[in-house]
């Protein structure tokens, strides 16, 4: 299916075999502390993907800051 995945300040369209936000966490290598959002919205790891939906993970700062910083796909 083909998705929409935060890189570099854009959406650009990926190509993925994933089902659900957890499969596509393996499928990228996403860290399990990193906070995933669809459609604008944070999800878990059961929430299941859509064609054209729009993914981005953020992960806060280690420290327990309030940064936080969106990783790149």
């Amino acid at each position: 299916m083909k998705i929409k995945v935060l890189s570099g300040g854009s959406f650009p369209e990926r190509e993925v075999n994933s089902a659900t936000v957890g499969a596509l966490r393996t499928e990228l290598e996403i860290p399990t502390r990193a906070a995933i959002s669809v459609n604008g919205t944070g999800v878990e790891n059961d929430y299941a993907l859509s064609e054209g939906d729009l993914v981005a993970a953020v992960e806060n700062d280690k420290g327990g800051g309030t940064n936080a910083d969106f990783i790149n796909l």
